[in-house]
């Protein structure tokens, strides 16, 4: 055993240049090789991909596709009941500028993303960008009051959807607005 490490051990340097031979040839090999064609590569790429599903399919934690679940696309996107100009008449007749935020004179923009149900019921109101408590309270209970929604729709058929949109508080002339 003793000899043999003495041997490997003086021969070490000779191995590290054939290993090193070896890669290089490896690598003109490589960059000279004739590309096949196009349907040659993709047949084994579906072999690879075929045989990736198969091992990975072998393993219990894998979670499979639940075919129930349909992605379905947007053909027509959800609509407040009469349009652009009903959504900004019903923000202004039901908004009530919180009072504290006019005393402190705090204006701007807080974005309130909900759901809509396929019968055009709004859901899980949520603020993604806040201005400050009372007046993100207040854009949020504005949402969560408003008339049902005309659901997006795929293919015809109501789906649900999600919305986020913009309530802006702003002071004009000392008159509470949003537009």
């Amino acid at each position: 055993m003793k000899k043999l490490n003495n041997i490997l051990e003086q021969s070490r340097g000779l191995l590290l240049q054939i290993s090193l031979i070896i890669a290089l040839l490896i690598m003109l090999g490589i960059f000279n090789y004739e590309s096949k064609n196009i349907e040659d590569v993709s047949n084994n790429y579906i072999q690879i991909k075929l045989t990736i599903d198969t091992l990975i399919s072998g393993k219990q934690k894998v979670k499979k596709p639940n075919p129930n679940i349909l992605i379905a696309k947007i053909t027509e996107q959800a609509k407040f009941k009469g349009g652009k100009k009903a959504l900004v008449k019903y923000f202004k007749e039901n908004l009530k500028y919180p009072k504290e935020a006019l005393k402190k004179d705090i204006q701007g923009r807080v974005y309130v993303k909900f759901k809509i149900s396929e019968y055009g019921k709004i859901k899980n109101v949520k603020i993604i960008r806040s201005i400050y408590p009372t007046i993100d309270n207040e854009a949020k209970r504005l949402i969560k009051e408003m008339p049902d929604w005309i659901p997006a729709k795929s293919m015809d058929a109501p789906i649900k959807s999600e919305q986020i949109l913009p309530v802006i508080f702003m002071k004009i002339k000392n008159k509470e607005t949003y537009y």
